[in-house]
């Protein structure tokens, strides 16, 4: 569900390597069993360091884990707060601030950070869930639906367990829904799959022609469908977000302390994503019209990788890196703002599957006569072929938050056919990486 770095020492990583391999020739993982596979290796190479601490031989250094050294599931609150300077500043305070610093890191959860500080933030709360005082325990437990990471089983047995009824009570509501957002995840997923299966049957049966119409005649009704669902929900969006600005508006007016309602309401004014999912999905249906010019593609690539270093974090450990094999001066034929957004989003999905630690390469080189292909390589964690089906669908994510629309990788696939007259493809493997292919028309004096 989350993400962690390599550590411990060479034995451990051989024998967690050694699991991993047996795992993968025992069935051919997707890229969520991949993921949990390299968990959970590399759980086994922590504890294998953990016991050969207590055992008083040495251990290996955690990159990520707060102090330097990996933390023993035996170790009391004070232990780790000695290890941790951040978690030491936390339990000195007060209570009533302890819950409120917690209420600030179930925020940072809703952020979606990287596999390291998810890591960290995640065994500060593991931690926390010891304190003596049960409301700091209640504001762990009520943000139990936050938590995507391998750990959540067991901060949610800690806290679904724990002898204050109200501390339980919160953490079965929160960990319940956590479980049931998964399961419903699943479902989509298998749906989707159904789906998959009944197009290639029909293929298989009636012919490449049948199936395509049949495609083309479900993207008409998705259009539709969206149109109208869009305009619906932004109707609903608007008198919502009218209510709650007449809400805060009578409440700053009146005697009731912020602290009551200020956190609260700033989450529920807070429309970014679902805004960004609507505009995603017109974009995705809309067929706009935008004029093709000439477009350097040393300049263009330089562009993207500028835009995406400025809007995202890319994790110290992830390369991006410009590998062009096109003489200099190169130009494409094509929409500049529209394949700018497409490449980006690639290059930003690329980083994305690094998770902590790879490389990605944008790679240019001549195609057939008048074509460039321009390919975004990453060592990333991979896709299975059922998963790239998947991911090519409209409004589906193969990514199990509310951040990511479902919308990126299907507007860039259009954006390359459709409005650059080209052509793309993607081609990947569980742990081996993913390559997205674009080839672009040359630019009229390169032979376009």
């Amino acid at each position: 569900m989350s993400r962690a770095k390599k550590t411990g020492e060479v034995a451990s990583k051989q024998s967690a390597k050694k699991k991993a391999t047996k795992k993968k020739a025992a069935k051919k993982p997707t890229r969520a069993r991949a993921r949990a596979a390299r968990e959970q290796a590399e759980r086994a190479g922590r504890s294998a360091e953990a016991e050969a601490a207590s055992d008083g031989s040495v251990g290996g250094e955690s990159e990520d884990a707060p102090g330097g050294r990996d933390w023993s599931s035996s170790d009391t609150l004070e232990t780790r707060a000695e290890r941790d300077p951040v978690l030491a500043e936390i339990v000195a305070k007060p209570w009533t601030k302890r819950v409120g610093l917690i209420e600030g890191m179930i925020d940072e959860l809703r952020a979606h950070p990287s596999g390291a500080d998810l890591r960290v933030l995640v065994e500060r709360l593991l931690a926390l869930a010891e304190d003596e005082k049960w409301e700091v325990r209640r504001a762990i437990a009520n943000g139990l639906v936050h938590v995507e990471h391998p750990l959540f089983e067991k901060l949610a047995e800690r806290l679904e367990n724990d002898a204050n009824q109200y501390v339980a009570q919160a953490a079965r509501r929160a960990a319940d829904r956590r479980r049931e957002l998964d399961r419903e995840y699943q479902r989509k997923t298998d749906e989707i799959d159904v789906v998959a299966s009944e197009l290639q049957t029909l293929r298989e049966t009636h012919g490449e022609v049948v199936a395509a119409a049949a495609e083309k005649l479900a993207e008409h009704r998705y259009k539709l469908l969206t149109n109208e669902t869009t305009h619906e929900m932004r109707t609903v969006v608007a008198g919502l977000l009218d209510a709650l600005n007449k809400l805060h508006a009578k409440l700053e007016g009146s005697r009731t302390p912020k602290k009551h309602y200020e956190r609260n309401l700033g989450i529920a004014r807070d429309w970014r994503a679902f805004e960004l999912m609507l505009e995603d999905t017109k974009k995705l249906v809309d067929d706009p019209s935008y004029d093709s010019e000439d477009v350097d593609l040393g300049e263009l690539v330089e562009k993207v990788i500028e835009l995406v270093e400025d809007a995202l974090d890319v994790p110290a450990g992830v390369r991006v890196v410009a590998e062009l094999d096109t003489r200099p001066g190169t130009k494409l034929h094509v929409p500049r703002s529209r394949l700018t957004q497409a490449l980006s989003s690639l290059v930003k999905n690329a980083i994305e599957a690094c998770e902590d630690e790879g490389t990605v390469a944008i790679r240019t080189a001549m195609a057939r006569r008048g074509m460039v292909r321009v390919d975004i390589v990453d060592t990333g964690y991979g896709m299975a072929p059922e998963e790239i089906q998947r991911a090519l669908l409209p409004l589906v994510s193969t990514k199990k938050d509310d951040q990511h629309t479902g919308v990126g990788l299907p507007l860039a696939r259009k954006i390359i056919e459709r409005e650059c007259r080209g052509d793309f493809e993607i081609t990947s493997m569980p742990d081996e990486g993913t390559t997205a292919r674009c080839v672009l028309p040359l630019g009229q004096d390169d032979g376009f």
